[in-house]
């Protein structure tokens, strides 16, 4: 019999090539004209979630104390203050910039690297922006629907946005 991991990855081969096939036979259509690819896509990323991601987040919540990972996601919910920051000011917001900017200056500084979040109740709240959206104010249009390896579902528009 075949070790453990080595059946998940021929199982993960065989769903991988099972869904190629199937979608391979359509016709792409106008309304989704990337409709073989995203299902392909699809399939690699349910494989994957079943393989390696459901196991890891059921290890992660299992051994990780919440306070701890409260902390952890204070830390880039920091981090991402400044890219949030930057797109606020490429929309012609400089209001809610400074706010994000401050958000992240005192959330470096008196929250400790980001592990406290103490802006939010100094009433600097986060905001939620993103370069898809900056290109949307652009106005960009948000193009086909798009899954991305890992990812998700996105729009060719947002999906650099993901990254």
């Amino acid at each position: 019999m075949l070790p453990s991991s080595i059946r998940h990855i021929v199982l993960a081969g065989a769903v991988l090539v099972y869904g190629t096939a199937c979608t391979s036979m359509r016709a792409p259509s106008e309304a989704d004209p990337l409709e073989g690819l995203n299902r392909s896509v699809d399939g690699f990323n349910q494989v994957v979630d079943q393989v390696a991601v459901k196991p890891l987040a059921k290890g992660y919540n299992a051994i990780t104390p919440p306070e701890v990972q409260t902390v952890i996601g204070n830390f880039f919910s920091n981090l991402d203050d400044v890219a949030v920051a930057v797109n606020n000011l490429l929309q012609g917001k400089p209001k809610a910039a400074g706010s994000d900017l401050a958000r992240f200056a005192i959330n470096t500084t008196i929250g400790i690297v980001g592990l406290a979040d103490p802006a939010t109740e100094l009433g600097f709240l986060k905001n939620d922006e993103d370069f898809g959206q900056t290109l949307g104010v652009w106005g960009v249009g948000s193009g086909p629907y798009l899954v991305l390896p890992f990812f998700g579902p996105s729009s060719l528009r947002d999906a650099p946005a993901r990254f």
